[in-house]
């Protein structure tokens, strides 16, 4: 399957007034995204608070579109610290975790150092 993490990349970045893709729908964050997020922090050697993190999925079938941004399977909103994820991509831990890594990292860009060289084996590339 391919797996399309689009996540922008303009770095440390903040958008105050983001709009959530349409049809997003909040979610109660589920005990393996917890988890998964102590994962993050340990390979990552960074802590923040995932409580201050809001969650929502886009349902359908296949992935979302942002803006010009299409074949989304989940992405980071700095400006709202939101995690969207397509509805398939729901339980993808690789994904899930690609997107906790940007959360953690507060950056929107994909450094090798992270999402390569340490969380690598955790995260898709």
């Amino acid at each position: 399957m391919l797996v399309v993490a689009a996540c922008g990349g303009a770095g440390d970045v903040a958008a105050p007034h983001e709009t959530l893709p349409e049809g997003a729908v909040f979610i109660a964050v589920p005990g393996s995204y917890g988890t998964w997020w102590t994962e993050v922090e340990h390979c990552s050697g960074l802590t923040r608070p995932m409580s201050k993190v809001s969650w929502y999925y886009v349902p359908g079938a296949g992935f979302f579109s942002y803006g010009s941004i299409s074949n989304l399977t989940g992405m980071w909103q700095p400006g709202r610290n939101a995690i969207i994820l397509a509805e398939f991509a729901r339980q993808d831990g690789m994904t899930v975790r690609h997107e906790e890594l940007h959360a953690i990292l507060r950056r929107t860009d994909h450094p090798s150092e992270y999402f390569v060289d340490k969380c690598g084996a955790l995260v898709t590339h």
